[in-house]
């Protein structure tokens, strides 16, 4: 019996080869239909890697087993007791079970103090013992506080071992021996466009390496987050000066996109039935938005091959479901149909408290667009342009901003000349607050997240007549907008 083709692992090595990409059969390409193809007419056929089908259904153990392999294969694993890296999803996830069946009983992940808590639960689940890390705004690996430069310096210790996804050779060689043959093969060579978020940048990498080799004319299209847009695995600009690898020399061209975006392709594609997350739904929307300016300059057919068609590829990371909530907050209700009789779960005392406030103030959200017209005296160019002068006084006489976040996230980034007041503190001292800032005879916007705390505060406000209005989107929606907003001067050096 061919025990690749039916399927089936056997003995004390089963689950491991089972886990190895390589024992695997290919993982599925498919092309989506035309209803999520709007370039279909043109020529184009677009064809998702689900490479979610994995084993570790992500896209990270491929890179994962790869550098396990060969540290086993080296003799770098005898004696190790703990893996260390710095990661706080699918890479650690993924070094956790393939090291424990090697033989490494232990894995711990330094992780970003803004770690949702759902991400640790996540590693708990799987048995990794996450660091929670307090590093710089805009980390570099060289600094003594990031928790790259940390799980380097333990790593070094007796017993232990850090993978180095973000430096080692084996996170792409991962890629080139495994995703490059297999679209290569799949498409029998006749690939003109490859696309690919940009986290590690391994994928990117090690595809565009094999792709590269065997078809020269072929394109490669990197995805980079827009700033303050949260995708989970995938890089800013500035913050991709972290990595080692020289992803410049594989990527020709660079398309941004925002969370909001990211989350709403992915929820296209999931109900056509091809189930994968926001990171999947990152790398479309940037494939997407390279078509469209190419089909805009009338440059869309120099990409065709022989026959006018154009065959392009785009990388699936992984499942949506560690991200269910990221659905919910930055898309728009209109988004989901709706629940019938709600009202029953309100009734149940038990229940009504669990259940999310999330009701919009009827005629006191402002979108990012208005309340930047009514509560600033400048225009977005002459705010960034002074602002990056670092000067103040842009709000108009008689408003105020109150931001709502955590002062760690202020201090990232917030509205220009805008006050922090923490939600918690704001509600259990709002009678003080509203007394110290004047604010019965002032405008006030309200600023939060995503426009949910926000809301909450607006209506507290309006109750005690005081003309406040919500964020609508938060300042994520801003920020998707790219309106003007105050970064420390680290950011506005790297562009993180």
């Amino acid at each position: 019996m061919n025990r690749k083709y039916y399927n089936v692992f056997r003995g004390d090595n089963a689950i491991i080869d089972y886990l190895n990409p390589q024992s695997q059969i290919f993982t599925p390409l498919v092309e989506l239909p035309k209803i999520l193809n709007p370039f279909y007419s043109d020529g184009v056929r677009i064809y998702a890697k689900l490479l979610n089908t994995l084993p570790l259904t992500n896209v990270k153990s491929i890179p994962a087993f790869n550098m396990l392999r060969e540290f086993y294969y080296g003799g770098k694993l005898k004696n190790v007791h703990t893996i260390i890296e710095n990661s706080s999803g699918n890479t650690v996830l993924s070094l956790a079970i393939i090291g424990r069946l090697l033989g490494v009983p232990n894995t711990k992940a330094f992780v970003s103090y803004e770690v949702l808590y759902e991400k640790l639960q996540m590693l708990q689940l799987f048995g990794v013992e996450p660091l929670v890390n307090k590093e710089p705004i805009c980390p570099d690996p060289t600094d003594k506080t990031s928790g790259i430069y940390k799980a380097k310096k333990w790593g070094k210790r007796k017993g232990w071992l850090n993978p180095g996804q973000y430096e080692n050779p084996n996170n792409p060689n991962g890629h080139k021996k495994i995703t490059g043959p297999q679209i290569f093969k799949q498409l029998a060579g006749d690939i003109q466009i490859f696309c690919a978020g940009l986290g590690t940048t391994g994928t990117m990498v090690g595809t565009s390496d094999y792709l590269k080799e065997k078809t020269p004319k072929i394109k490669t299209v990197g995805v980079i987050r827009t700033p303050n847009n949260p995708v989970p695995g995938v890089r800013t600009r500035g913050l991709l000066k972290m990595i080692a690898f020289n992803w410049k020399n594989y990527v020709d061209y660079i398309e941004e996109v925002g969370a909001k975006d990211s989350f709403l392709q992915s929820l296209q594609m999931i109900r056509y039935g091809i189930v994968v997350g926001p990171s999947s739904g990152f790398a479309l929307a940037g494939l997407l938005n390279f078509l469209k300016k190419q089909k805009e300059k009338n440059l869309l057919k120099t990409f065709a091959n022989n026959n006018g068609i154009i065959n392009a590829v785009f990388i699936c990371c992984d499942s949506p479901f560690p991200y269910l909530k990221g659905y919910f907050q930055y898309l728009d209700k209109s988004n989901f149909p709706q629940i019938n009789n709600y009202q029953i779960l309100l009734d149940k005392p038990e229940q009504s408290k669990k259940l999310p406030e999330n009701k919009v103030i009827e005629g006191y959200e402002l979108d990012p667009q208005e309340a930047f017209s009514l509560f600033y005296k400048n225009n977005k160019e002459d705010v960034e342009k002074n602002l990056a002068k670092r000067k103040t006084g842009f709000i108009k006489e008689g408003n105020i901003i109150i931001d709502l976040r955590a002062k760690e996230e202020f201090n990232h980034f917030h509205l220009p000349d805008s006050i922090q007041i923490e939600y918690d503190d704001f509600i259990s001292r709002i009678k003080t607050i509203i007394s110290k800032n004047k604010l019965a005879k002032r405008k006030v916007l309200v600023v939060c997240n995503l426009g949910l705390k926000s809301n909450t505060i607006t209506k507290i406000l309006r109750k005690e007549k005081i003309k406040a209005y919500s964020l609508s989107g938060g300042i994520t929606e801003w920020s998707n907008l790219n309106l003007p907003r105050w970064k420390p001067d680290v950011c506005l050096k790297s562009k993180c």
